[in-house]
């Protein structure tokens, strides 16, 4: 895993004050595990959904070589956290989440998930540790998985944001509605947008529907009624409609 690091400033919200402060964004190691579980912890605390989070545990395998673990730190401690997983368990789901066949498991990467300070929310962290992650993981691993609630509607438009697609909806660990969204390094995909559909975020018996009729989520908006996720359909590399 290559060193790599990016310093920049990012604003930091205090009462009644906006200040731009200095931040450096760079691979975790085990001595960051202690600070990174606290972190992780204390986020989990005050978001109050355990569903939208991994298991804590996944960031001491991800640190320890079964994937990577990027934070921001900022004042002397740590503000942000991105994980990604390689576990076996975790990238054998995806594997089959993604039909993709037992060859491509040495090339796919679990993004298990990014959590913020609150006093640095608004800052686009999650969008630019996407990016930062694609560097580490490119070119050898390519294929890049990830699972959102319906209900972490920030996290989703991040996600598709970053190029994932919602390929997938299923019910998951123990039971919670899951966007299950891909992205292909080596062949990005063009989603047609033209005679897109619109399907609210909370009707999770119709997004099965039309993902299965060939469909693909690319972004999610507002509507008077609720959010929704709009739907079109992935482009063949050759600039022709797939076939559903």
């Amino acid at each position: 895993m290559p060193s790599v690091s990016q310093q920049f400033f990012l604003q930091k919200r205090e009462l009644g004050l906006i200040r731009p402060v200095w931040c450096t964004m760079r691979l975790l190691t085990r001595g960051d595990i202690p600070e990174a579980l606290r972190f992780h912890r204390r986020i989990t605390e005050e978001i109050g959904d355990e569903g939208f989070f991994a298991e804590a545990n996944t960031i001491e395998e991800s640190i320890d070589g079964e994937g990577a673990v990027a934070g921001v730190f900022a004042e002397g401690r740590l503000i942000a956290l991105r994980a990604v997983s390689y576990v076996d368990e975790y990238v054998d789901d995806a594997l089959v989440d993604l039909e993709l066949d037992e060859s491509e498991k040495g090339h796919l990467a679990v993004m298990d998930f990014c959590i913020t300070d609150s006093a640095f929310r608004g800052n686009n962290i999650q969008f630019f540790t996407y990016l930062f992650m694609e560097t580490i993981l490119y070119p050898h691993r390519y294929h890049l998985y990830t699972t959102v609630s319906p209900k972490n509607i920030f996290s989703l438009t991040n996600v598709l944001k970053s190029g994932f697609l919602a390929v997938r909806f299923k019910f998951k660990y123990g039971g919670h509605p899951r966007f299950v969204l891909y992205k292909n390094l080596r062949k990005p995909s063009a989603v047609q947008t033209r005679g897109h559909r619109e399907i609210l975020l909370r009707n999770y018996d119709y997004h099965p529907k039309v993902i299965a009729s060939g469909f693909v989520g690319y972004k999610v908006k507002h509507k008077s009624t609720g959010m929704a996720m709009l739907y079109g359909r992935p482009l063949a590399e050759d600039g022709k409609k797939s076939s559903p």
